[in-house]
């Protein structure tokens, strides 16, 4: 069985423990993730199944949508609510909160946080942060915010406030860094109380499914999987050349493309170099 699966990551797994899942069901080793989702996240997390994961690397280039609470007026080491509160600050004003979320709409530079899965030298920032070792230091990673909004009123917590907000962005963002940084803005501090992954590309929550012993029946045939790469119908003659991962000269524009047969089948993606098409994957 080969294709994609969207599931719907619950709360206290990592990605690596929903894959190792997923590789039991279907009977197979041959299971990646599109991007990964930290354990107290939930949401949409897109897995490639056998062939399926030769597709992942055009999936993870995408777009990402996440809900995420956002507690005000306290910190913690990890930047969310599973660690330790190291300080507190009480948040003063609110009414400018609508205009703050704004600012942060268009580019936005990003470093990750201490506790995250980037790795330096061989070993993860959070293995560094867990061993109270110094943590390196990383460049600022380059983020679009497509559009960022608050979802619900505030609501008052014991020495913090809580309020819900909605992040449509680009691949590659740290939600609990820009809680941290939207309440810097504040003249605060704070973390998120939760994240959940709402899309990942074309896939969105509706599209998931959760972790069960049913979740073959969820696999997305790997044709319909790349909905945003535009398609190309080969010829008999084509497939043969295809088959032997030969180039190609195609009356076309675009970057790459999803070469389908006459039955419909994902046999091969190709992209543009000096005029022609040179295979990137074969499928056949």
């Amino acid at each position: 069985m080969d294709g994609i699966l969207v599931i719907n990551k619950p709360l206290g797994l990592t990605s690596h423990q929903c894959v190792n899942y997923v590789r039991k069901v279907f009977n197979t080793k041959k299971v990646g993730h599109s991007g990964t989702l930290d354990p107290e996240a939930s949401g949409v997390l897109v897995l490639g199944i056998n062939k399926g994961t030769k597709l992942l690397h055009y999936l993870n280039q995408d777009v990402k949508r996440y809900r995420f609470t956002l507690r005000l007026g306290q910190t913690t080491d990890t930047l969310d609510h599973t660690g330790k509160i190291i300080d507190e600050k009480p948040l003063e004003n609110i009414t400018d909160f609508d205009d703050i979320l704004t600012r942060f709409i268009g580019d936005y530079n990003q470093v990750p946080p201490a506790y995250s899965a980037v790795k330096v030298k061989g070993k993860k920032l959070y293995q560094y942060a867990r061993n109270n070792e110094t943590i390196p230091k990383l460049d600022a990673r380059y983020i679009q915010i497509f559009d960022l909004k608050r979802i619900s009123d505030f609501v008052s917590q014991e020495k913090a406030v809580d309020v819900d907000c909605d992040v449509f962005a680009s691949k590659g963002l740290y939600i609990r860094v820009l809680a941290s940084d939207i309440a810097s803005a504040l003249n605060t501090v704070g973390h998120t109380a939760m994240i959940h992954r709402t899309q990942a590309g074309a896939f969105t929550i509706e599209d998931a499914v959760n972790l069960s012993e049913t979740i073959t029946d969820a696999l997305i045939p790997m044709h319909h999987a790349l909905k945003d790469m535009p398609k190309y119908i080969v010829s008999n003659k084509e497939k043969d050349a295809i088959r032997h991962g030969q180039k190609m000269t195609l009356n076309h524009h675009a970057e790459r493309l999803q070469c389908i047969d006459e039955n419909g089948q994902l046999i091969a993606i190709y992209e543009r170099k000096d005029h022609r098409y040179k295979a990137k994957n074969v499928f056949i």
